[in-house]
């Protein structure tokens, strides 16, 4: 499932590149609108019971977004997380992505689960910087959940304006490390 929500969000930066372009530009957080889009496009595929912030048992957390499929009731976190890296075409901001990966961590282990999905978008990233993986490492290592660059990983190059670019990172990864017992 975590491999479907990853291309879902992959699709909707890539039609939305010329409206994320301000976002981008201003290293401005999107989650507020990813989640809405991600929600629809999970309700269009078909899934049922989606909703948005919900209240679930007696925890007082409340996932971004949960829906059912097959009798599965998934739980999905948001997080943009910018960065403060130089790119040009873009005004130097100092944006706390140690923090911002620090609630992705922190997401994965309270939604702890075989039905829990954590997706972040990572912005913006120098052409062909590979910074980003120490973060990944990060992730990897303090929840001790395997996430492959290639299959839970997308690189987006998206333009800031008529002379330069840059990348836009999208991550999306199950919360619980599954075991092969047999």
């Amino acid at each position: 499932m975590d491999k479907l929500i990853l291309e879902q969000i992959t699709e909707l930066i890539s039609d939305n590149k010329g409206l994320l372009r301000i976002a981008i530009r201003q290293r401005a957080k999107f989650e507020g609108w990813l989640k809405f889009e991600l929600a629809h496009r999970i309700e269009k595929l078909g899934f049922e019971e989606v909703e948005l912030e919900t209240k679930l048992d007696r925890k007082r957390d409340r996932p971004d977004i949960s829906f059912l499929k097959d009798f599965d009731f998934y739980r999905i976190e948001l997080k943009t997380c910018n960065t403060s890296w130089n790119v040009d075409g873009i005004p130097k901001k100092g944006k706390p992505i140690t923090s911002n990966i620090s609630g992705v961590i922190s997401d994965a282990k309270k939604l702890n689960s075989n039905y829990g999905i954590v997706a972040f978008v990572m912005f913006p990233i120098p052409k062909n910087d590979i910074r980003w993986k120490a973060y990944i490492e990060r992730i990897k290592k303090e929840t001790e959940i395997e996430i492959d660059y290639e299959k839970n990983c997308k690189i987006l190059e998206m333009e800031i304006d008529e002379l330069n670019t840059c990348e836009v990172l999208v991550c999306a990864f199950m919360s619980r490390q599954f075991h092969n017992w047999f």
